[in-house]
């Protein structure tokens, strides 16, 4: 006798949780869907890579179990299962785990008839999972060759594939696209490269929408240009990969000639004759199909079972074909009889079979099963506009500084500035202020996307500005400037007040008493200048016709009573210093002998009265002057 096994498949793909996985919550079974002949109520969802899955699968456990299969295998007429013992799981993608109703035991005969496990978890690695599950049977055959027969704990195992695509969430895992990332400045080049192919021998076609208006079905396109065609704003282009594994199916089932093993009460003889055939069906009991219903029926050539489309499971490379014989059964008949078991390499195509009770072949087709779809968006900003540097002056005098800034507004960008070769670390703004000479540039960056430009460079001048004190001396007959820079320079003279028009020169005649003053300009450059003090020349008085002294200076001028007296004596010599009112009176003396250097005094004048005083500093040379004011 045959040792029979139980042909429902009973399909547990479960995760054996060893990274983080989590408890599995309790199912409650559902009897919805299932075969009357016992097996698996519903299948496993696809899974995806890095998100999480839970799935519960239902299955039936009949009382009785009548499918022919497992009578042939037996000779018996009929199988009663009276316990199941689930004891384990095997070949599972790292991340799920698993719970089993009633801690997989199901007493049959006391009304288990009906299980179920939970499956959860977040697998981690794709891939296409050999998984392998255990149990244990408590079966009695009834009315076999030798009597009923008791097995226990007889031990089963089922197969099938668990696939865990990869996660399509965050960015894209079914394709690579070279190194230099998704998003650039102006242009970028991706190096497009498919990933995933079915196991063998399933075929994998991909359909590529370039982004551009361009397609591709080749696996790997190759290197694809990117560039920007707008000045103001980014260009996306969504790059799509349609991965599609095909499933091979079985289209058609023809048995050319039966030529025996069939032979039975119904069939006395097993040979074809008039009015005497065989019932053929089919089996793959893999693929949990059985066509008994579409017998042939008395008929031992030419059979054709036709748009059959039965799905293989991925990566099945080779599969089980079964030919039988329809018959009526016990107790008036006999079991159906099994042609023969033929071992079929699957293609696209005709597989041929052949043994010594029939022939014929099995027609395979493709059909398009899963089905991954990614888009990568590969983003091209654009630089920003090339920026110009601009300045307030492009010279500027030694004394002052120039604003240097941008000609557009950047705002949201960050800015490099450069003099020469220096980076200016300071300077983090669209402008600044600078009185460095040389030649400056700014490197703009768009914040939100890394994109820089460069300006062009731009020259900065310091000019030569006269000194930044100048004096009025008078020698007798002109008023003249001290110190006087060399060519290049002018003066505006002012008398009492009033620009006098057409005297530019170092020295100015003498215009009548009054207040003098002068204003010392770079010719090429006149904001470039320097002024005097007002210096009050007094008629019939000599100024000093040289330097011996100078810088007379009286501040602060007009005063509320205090004043400081300030001057510079060139070589050692007799001083007088003299203080007169408006009366010609003298107020003060001083006589200074052999004096050289710096004189400087603060004069008490509280106790005068207010108006018009003149200051007088005499030497064998000369005077110099000064009016003051005190108020």
């Amino acid at each position: 006798m045959k040792k029979f096994t139980l042909l429902f498949s009973l399909l547990l793909s479960g995760i054996l949780g060893q990274l983080n996985a989590q408890t599995c919550a309790l199912c409650t079974p559902a009897f919805t869907t299932c075969p009357p002949t016992g097996g698996l109520c519903n299948r496993l969802d696809t899974a995806y890579a890095n998100q999480p899955y839970d799935k519960v699968i239902n299955f039936y456990m009949p009382k009785t179990l009548t499918d022919p299969s497992v009578l042939a295998q037996c000779q018996c007429n009929s199988v009663i299962l009276r316990e199941i013992r689930i004891t384990g799981v095997s070949g599972l993608p790292a991340g799920i785990t698993y719970t089993l109703h009633n801690n997989g035991q199901y007493n049959v005969q006391n009304g288990d008839s009906i299980g179920c496990v939970r499956f959860c978890g977040t697998p981690l690695v794709p891939g296409l999972y050999s998984v392998a599950v255990y149990l244990l049977a408590d079966v009695t055959a009834l009315g076999t060759l030798i009597g009923d027969v008791v097995q226990n704990n007889n031990p089963q195992q089922y197969y099938d594939t668990l696939l865990v695509l990869p996660d399509t969430a965050g960015g894209v895992s079914s394709f690579t696209f070279g190194t230099n990332g998704s998003s650039a400045c102006n242009s970028i080049s991706v190096d497009l490269n498919a990933l995933y192919s079915a196991p063998t021998p399933n075929m994998t076609r991909y359909f590529w929408n370039l982004g551009n208006g361009q397609t591709s079905q080749l696996k790997n396109p190759g290197i694809i240009n990117y560039t920007n065609a707008s000045i103001t704003k980014p260009d996306t282009f969504p790059v799509t990969l349609t991965t599609v594994f095909y499933n091979y199916t079985v289209k058609k089932i023809q048995i050319a000639q039966i030529t025996g093993g069939f032979s039975d009460i119904e069939e006395p003889g097993g040979a074809c004759t008039a009015g005497i055939g065989a019932d053929p069906y089919a089996k793959f009991n893999l693929l949990g199909f059985n066509n008994i219903a579409n017998q042939g029926s008395n008929t031992c050539s030419n059979i054709n079972f036709d748009n059959l489309n039965v799905s293989i499971p991925l990566g099945t490379q080779n599969i089980d074909l079964e030919l039988w014989d329809a018959d009526s059964g016990p107790p008036f008949g006999t079991a159906d009889d099994l042609l023969g078991t033929y071992n079929l390499t699957i293609h696209l195509g005709q597989e041929n079979y052949s043994n010594n009770n029939a022939y014929g072949y099995v027609q395979f087709d493709t059909v398009a099963g899963t089905t991954i779809t990614e888009t990568l968006n590969v983003i091209v900003n654009p630089y920003p506009v090339i920026p110009t540097v601009i300045a307030s002056s492009d010279t500027f005098c030694a004394s002052d500084s120039v604003r240097i800034s941008l000609n557009n507004d950047y705002s949201g960008h960050t800015y490099e500035w450069y003099r020469d070769t220096v980076f200016l670390t300071a300077a983090t703004d669209s402008f600044f202020t600078t009185n460095q000479v040389g030649n400056y540039k700014v490197k703009v960056t768009n914040q939100s996307t890394g994109c820089q430009s460069e300006s062009g460079w731009k020259e900065i001048v310091k000019v030569q500005s006269p000194a930044p004190s100048i004096s009025i001396l008078f020698n007798g007959t002109s008023a003249f400037v001290t110190p006087f820079p060399s060519s290049g320079f002018a003066v505006d003279w002012y008398f009492n007040g009033n620009l006098v028009t057409g005297q530019n020169g170092k020295f100015l005649t003498f215009l009548g008493n009054g207040d003098y003053r002068a204003e010392v300009y770079n010719t090429n450059f006149p904001t470039c200048r320097s002024s005097s003090s007002v210096e009050t020349i007094i008629s019939g008085i000599n100024e000093l016709a040289d330097n011996s002294v100078y810088g007379l200076n009286v501040f602060p001028n007009p005063n509320q009573g205090k004043f400081t007296l300030k001057y510079t004596v060139e070589e050692t010599q007799n001083v007088v210093l003299h203080i007169q009112n408006i009366m010609g009176q003298t107020i003060a003396i001083e006589n200074l002998v052999n004096f050289p250097g710096e004189f400087v005094q603060e004069i008490d004048a509280r106790d005068w009265s207010k108006g018009v005083y003149f200051i007088a500093i005499e030497t064998a040379k000369g005077n110099l002057n000064r009016k003051i004011i005190v108020q």
